[in-house]
């Protein structure tokens, strides 16, 4: 008997049987577009290294990337707001760097510490790659100086006059790098209390590359708790999306909450949603406790595993693009 990949999928047993209880079988040299994930922390697996006894960490993109049989890349950082995503994937959405102090001039090599002219610059450390005017600069935060960004130039060349316009700001080329991928967007928790803003700068970002493109419903933590404000703003941003998105949209509670992804063979053991603390939260219209991190805002190991399940049935069923 031939056993499929498509059929140990479905069953968990490609989790079960792989060699880290996060993986599955990738195949050598994997190819095909693959997948870029965006968002903030929860996107980026922050507490992917807090496990039960017996399981192991497990970041979503490195389980869905073994499922899918792809590349994956993940683009999140912790602690990024809607808006912090749309300027990392849209050249059409730049920051805005104030060189007024350096007469509007690029130099000719090496760095610039300026600030921006509306207060709003990347969070994370790591530089972005992008442009300013064409010649290929990185932008990074400045630690502890909010509002304010190094600006390095990478390749030698004259100094370029600029000016205070549009010619000297900077934009993102990841939008560049990653097209023709799918792109996973799972942005705006951080700034969730101001609806409208997460729902326009996530509908930029998807128009991007709409054909290519899924928008992740948000989770309610502790804090979303049936009751709470934070309940009924995860709520609101959730319907809109489903409004709007259609089969593009992927509903990551129900993935949270589903006992068949808790009856995957590696999970089974655990016993989700069977003790009365998990009970208790389900009851609070949460995921089940033992999915969560000790923080309660976090996924743990075994939530990141059931978001990439859900994630890799999404893909490869209603939405289409695998």
């Amino acid at each position: 008997m031939v056993v499929s990949r498509r059929s140990l999928v479905r069953s968990g047993a490609l989790l079960a049987v792989s060699g880290a209880l996060g993986g599955a079988l990738v195949r050598p040299g994997a190819q095909g577009p693959g997948f870029v994930l965006w968002g903030s922390s929860s996107a980026a697996s922050a507490l992917h290294r807090e496990h039960p006894p017996g399981y192991g960490p497990v970041r979503i993109d490195a389980l869905l990337s073994r499922l899918l049989g792809v590349p994956g890349t993940c683009r999140a950082v912790g602690g990024d707001e809607s808006w912090h995503t749309l300027a990392m994937r849209s050249y059409d959405h730049p920051y805005r760097p104030d060189l007024s102090a350096e007469g509007w001039r690029l130099p000719v090599q090496g760095q610039l510490i300026v600030p921006t002219a509306d207060g709003r610059g990347p969070r994370g450390a790591p530089p972005l790659p992008g442009t300013v005017d064409g010649v290929a600069c990185s932008i990074r935060a400045v630690p502890g100086r909010e509002g304010s960004v190094v600006l390095r130039r990478h390749v030698p060349g004259p100094a370029v006059e600029l000016g205070p316009g549009p010619r000297s700001w900077w934009h993102t080329d990841l939008e560049n790098r990653h097209r023709g991928q799918v792109h996973l967007f799972w942005t705006g928790k951080n700034n969730i209390e101001d609806p409208g803003r997460v729902l326009a700068d996530t509908r930029a970002a998807w128009a991007v590359e709409p054909a290519q493109s899924v928008v992740m419903g948000h989770w309610h933590t502790w804090r979303d708790r049936r009751g709470t404000a934070g309940w009924e703003q995860v709520r609101t941003v959730n319907a809109a999306y489903r409004a709007e998105y259609g089969p593009a949209y992927h509903d990551t509670m129900t993935d949270l909450r589903d006992p068949r992804l808790w009856a995957l063979p590696a999970l089974r053991p655990y016993r989700i949603g069977e003790s009365p603390e998990d009970r208790r939260w389900l009851a609070l219209g949460l995921p089940p406790c033992s999915v969560v991190a000790g923080d309660r805002k976090h996924l743990n190991a075994l939530g990141n595993t059931l978001v990439a399940h859900g994630l890799h049935r999404h893909l490869t069923g209603a939405a289409g693009l695998f």
